[in-house]
């Protein structure tokens, strides 16, 4: 194997402080997360710092103080990967998201074949659903459409969202929600990152003058969700929280 370059400096892009409570440091416990990921074969998006063009990649293996994942079959996209100041990576296990950032990376082989090694990051983002606090999206910005039938969709405007659930608020004459009642199969579509397949159970129902004589509200959680859709949440759910961060830097 091929000389390891040095270790990078700490990155400190990653939201600039928002979620600093949720970082860890300790190398222990990030290699644990890190070796819990491979041997779960958990995928993760990759995109080079600086650029938009993300990925999806496995990480293959991880020692004490090394990782690899599988290259891109892109030689332009791996060239970038290569050049990038650092390498970002974001993913979810057991209901947690992770992000962490790592480089300078070097090509090197993993059972026989190439693979991109990097260094240990030196700090991983780890935040369970329970802690991503509900989002408001932009006004207008984001549907949910309710499968009431097989062949019957019903639009939803979502109020908020967050890690373990979200607030819809529909007309009462298209649908009539209910506490415990489970809706399966409802579409939401993610700005920029794609639709997400989602079934929610009502927890509670809110029917007010205030959101319109026609209109009912239903708070409702997660269930059963996938780790493709958990993993496309958590990534709105920070770009909500980014874009949030750069409307109070305007604003300064």
């Amino acid at each position: 194997m091929s000389e390891a370059p040095p270790v990078p400096a700490l990155d400190l892009a990653d939201l600039d402080g928002y979620y600093d409570k949720f970082f860890i440091e300790d190398a222990g416990e990030i290699r644990h997360h890190l070796q819990r990921l491979a041997a779960a074969n958990c995928a993760l998006t990759a995109r080079a710092d600086g650029s938009q063009d993300s990925m999806s990649t496995m990480l293959l293996q991880v020692d004490a103080t090394s990782l690899w994942v599988d290259v891109p079959t892109n030689r332009a996209l791996l060239d970038a990967w290569l050049s990038a100041h650092h390498l970002r990576f974001e993913g979810s296990l057991d209901r947690a998201a992770l992000r962490f950032s790592c480089n300078p990376g070097w090509l090197d082989s993993h059972e026989g074949r190439p693979a991109l090694r990097l260094p240990i990051p030196v700090r991983m983002l780890y935040l369970q659903r329970r802690e991503f606090m509900r989002r408001e999206p932009p006004p207008g910005g984001l549907v949910c459409f309710l499968r009431l039938a097989e062949d019957t969709e019903v639009e939803a405007t979502i109020r908020d969202i967050g890690g373990g659930g979200l607030a819809i608020v529909a007309t009462r004459s298209a649908v009539k929600f209910a506490v415990g009642d489970v809706l399966a199969g409802c579409r939401i579509e993610l700005p920029d990152i794609g639709e997400v397949e989602v079934s929610l159970q009502v927890r509670h129902v809110l029917a007010r003058g205030s959101l319109g004589y026609d209109a009912t509200q239903a708070g409702c959680e997660f269930v059963d969700l996938a780790p493709a859709a958990q993993r496309k949440l958590f990534r709105y759910l920070l770009q909500l929280d980014r874009d949030q961060l750069a409307r109070r830097r305007r604003d300064e």
